[in-house]
């Protein structure tokens, strides 16, 4: 068969979605030397996603999920007579052509909370007409689904009535380095909090994070010597800042930017525990990172966040400022409640392999074998 993947989803800066595009990609690759893949990427400093006689690349400068793409990027898709044409991010282009369409299915916040997507209220708008449209109109028109969780799945058959046996749950993977390290020279601890008590928070600043909450939480303990550092791209962060000086705790929030992956293991690693209190998530890849760092996690008691790190985790309501701050509280007094947390968590994140996530989708792929042949109308 002849099989387009696209990766458009992968950017130069890191995020969950790019990891999850190039992880999966690298391991079907491993997997695969008997179809022949087209992987469709955004134009990129970084060298193929996989380097392998059955893999090819092509590059449309176009986002997966822009206006331009769902309203005219068929015909470069079609022209690739593809037998199956894989969607990593859940947006197809209007009148795409392929024998079989499969969409990742990821989550429904552009379509059900786009307040909860981005706190600009033009981005706020786009994001959710988009997600009424294109989110829905892919989902229609996809021959299989790959949900990400079973939440996504449920609230998918539920909520927005997709067919049950259209729609099958692959977890996201772990990479094994997060647990045994990265060779790199990076891997030190940032001298602003380097041999300083902190926690540790990752990801964006858009509202679904909930970060003004973690925010508040934090100011909430009486611990004068503790530190906050959030990482990853900073939409936000000027609000952050302006909140933290009004809540009298700005010396004590750090803001690091993007960092590296050692880096981010270093953070893991170095920190009381890690924060993690979104009110939404497809996934919440960094909850499996931080585990299998052996990191005690606080995270979320709803969306796929509970799902993945069941009671692995020390869970808490991330619309209450109260629970979240109790809980880390907790965290704070037990020692030997961190340490028990951080040794099963890291056990649970061994049960996420990129390989399974690989196996599983090639098992999707397989399903319209018998059917390649030229693209359906």
């Amino acid at each position: 068969m002849k099989i387009c993947i696209d990766a458009r989803s992968l950017r130069d800066t890191p995020t969950a979605l790019g990891r999850y595009a190039a992880t999966l990609v690298r391991h079907i690759a491993l997997q695969d030397r008997d179809n022949d893949y087209v992987v469709v990427r955004r134009p990129s400093r970084h060298g193929p996603i996989a380097e392998q006689e059955n893999f090819r690349e092509i590059e449309i400068s176009c986002d997966i999920a822009a206006p331009r793409n769902i309203l005219t990027g068929a015909r470069a898709i079609n022209a690739l007579r593809a037998d199956v044409y894989h969607s990593l991010f859940h947006f197809l282009p209007a009148g795409v052509r392929a024998g079989k369409v499969v969409i990742t299915l990821h989550d429904f916040i552009w379509v059900d909370r786009p307040d909860l997507a981005d706190g600009r209220r033009l981005h706020r708008w786009v994001k959710g007409s988009l997600g009424r449209i294109g989110v829905k109109r892919a989902v229609a028109a996809a021959d299989s689904i790959i949900a990400v969780s079973e939440t996504t799945r449920r609230a998918a058959i539920n909520d927005h009535a997709v067919p049950a046996a259209k729609i099958t749950t692959i977890y996201h993977g772990v990479d094994p380095k997060w647990r045994l390290g990265f060779n790199g020279q990076d891997s030190a601890l940032p001298t602003a909090f380097a041999n300083r008590r902190f926690v540790f928070s990752l990801g964006n600043s858009l509202p679904y994070k909930n970060l003004p909450r973690l925010l508040r939480a934090f100011a909430a303990l009486a611990e004068p010597d503790l530190l906050l550092v959030f990482a990853g791209r900073g939409e936000g962060n000027a609000q952050l800042l302006d909140l933290a000086r009004q809540l009298g705790v700005a010396d004590r929030v750090h803001f690091t930017g993007a960092l590296s992956d050692t880096q981010i293991r270093a953070c893991f690693t170095g920190a009381l525990f890690f924060a993690f209190p979104s009110l939404i998530e497809g996934f919440g890849l960094p909850v499996l990172e931080a585990m299998a760092c052996g990191a005690p996690v606080l995270t979320s008691n709803c969306s796929s966040l509970a799902e993945i790190a069941a009671d692995h985790a020390l869970l808490v309501d991330p619309t209450d400022v109260d629970s979240i701050a109790a809980g880390m509280r907790r965290f704070l007094a037990e020692p030997d409640l961190r340490q028990r947390l951080g040794q099963q968590g890291q056990q649970r994140a061994a049960t996420f392999t990129w390989e399974t996530s690989a196996r599983q989708t090639l098992q999707v792929y397989g399903q319209f074998a018998d059917s390649a042949g030229a693209p359906s109308d």
